[in-house]
């Protein structure tokens, strides 16, 4: 069995898929661990040039392992992977990576390291840091997932699923506690929930490895190539990700109800890059609203699963501000949309009212737009650095 498996899923990036699998096998060359580990590719049935890309790829480092899916599959779909590609591939630890993503030069001995210490026999993930997501302490530290979730947001410690390594014999020594039968027949329900959301790995690693150990090595290990561009967005868009955003403290909730999370929340488990995800979401609502934006417009249960993240929080003060902000802002919405619906069906000969009609409609803009304005403004630094760890 290997020590470290890279799996990467691709769809239509050969280009980028080149420069990740390369750099990673160069890493791997230059710590001398070819025969410590595999680079795994499962190609999601591309359409471009990416078979060829893989064909020459796989003469050079001959560590490399693919698989091309028959058909193409939607994001959060599981990709099911015949047994005999599956014995193939076997490794203590997998860190998948984002065909997108780089390894950073001479950053993977400071994993490496982690990797063959002791302390990593009984953990369930080891986060490797998000090269843009600054300030860095550069230290390793120790705790629980749940623990690491609360104090740099889930976002940054298990969102970016590049960021994530899990100890696979942990896990499968783990699954095993809980018995085939709920794995196979309780699990599923959960699954259906998780699946929905644009972060089903993350609900699937709190439901089963909420308060096991975990690590963070706070480098900056690994990072997009490129900031998101047009293509991204397109891609996300395709399948509505902005809104499976939204369904994420719905699910979260769903946990909470069935006792797989024991605890509330702090306020940090929701910080989402430089700003609070409560905040995002009332952003998209108002941009939806007002017209700002139109792609996949955000619908009404999106206040809901606002309010869902105030329940779910452990700090009543700031569960209150949730809960007014929302009601304040949905109220104005209503009625800006109201009144433009009124004003479309007015008569000409209605002139004193429409022109009060408009006034009040674009005071209600404005508040709404300064709103929005005073949301977007960035309250934290991007990087976690250590802030609130306590040994």
């Amino acid at each position: 069995m290997k020590k470290l498996r890279f799996q990467i899923r691709t769809w239509n990036r050969a280009k980028k898929l080149e420069i990740c699998v390369r750099r990673i096998a160069e890493e791997v060359i230059k710590i001398g661990a070819e025969k410590d580990c595999i680079i795994f590719v499962i190609d999601n049935c591309s359409s471009d040039s990416t078979p060829k890309v893989l064909k020459e790829l796989k003469k050079e480092f001959p560590f490399i392992v693919t698989y091309r899916y028959p058909k193409w599959c939607k994001i959060g779909e599981e990709l099911t992977i015949p047994e005999e590609v599956w014995k193939k591939v076997k490794a203590e630890f997998t860190w998948w990576f984002g065909d997108d993503d780089i390894l950073l030069k001479d950053t993977l001995p400071i994993v490496w390291k982690v990797l063959n210490s002791e302390k990593t026999k009984n953990c369930a993930i080891i986060h490797t840091g998000h090269g843009w997501l600054k300030p860095h302490s550069y230290k390793i530290y120790e705790g629980t997932v749940i623990d690491f979730a609360n104090l740099m947001g889930f976002n940054q410690f298990i969102g970016w699923v590049t960021s994530v390594i899990t100890n696979l014999i942990y896990r499968q020594n783990k699954l095993k506690d809980f018995g085939k039968d709920y794995i196979t027949e309780i699990f599923p329900k959960y699954k259906e929930v998780y699946g929905a959301t644009a972060f089903p790995h993350v609900l699937t690693i709190l439901h089963f490895f909420a308060y096991d150990p975990a690590i963070v090595i706070d480098y900056p290990i690994v990072e997009p190539m490129n900031p998101q561009q047009e293509e991204d967005a397109e891609r996300w868009e395709k399948e509505n990700i902005g809104w499976k955003y939204f369904l994420v403290p719905k699910a979260l909730k769903f946990m909470y109800e069935e006792g797989i999370l024991k605890e509330k929340l702090k306020p940090g488990f929701f910080k989402y890059l430089n700003y609070n995800l409560w905040d995002r979401f009332l952003t998209e609502m108002i941009a939806a609203r007002l017209g700002i934006y139109t792609r996949n417009p955000r619908p009404d249960e999106g206040w809901k699963y606002i309010l869902d993240i105030a329940d779910l929080i452990d700090d009543p003060t700031i569960a209150k501000q949730i809960r007014t902000n929302v009601y304040l802002v949905c109220e104005l919405c209503k009625e800006y949309q109201f009144l433009k619906k009124k004003l479309k069906i007015l008569s000409e000969k209605e002139t004193l009212l429409k022109k009060d009609l408009e006034t009040r409609l674009n005071e209600i803009k404005k508040t709404l737009l300064e709103t929005y304005q005073e949301i977007i403004k960035p309250i934290f630094e991007e990087g976690w650095a250590g802030r609130g760890y306590k040994k």
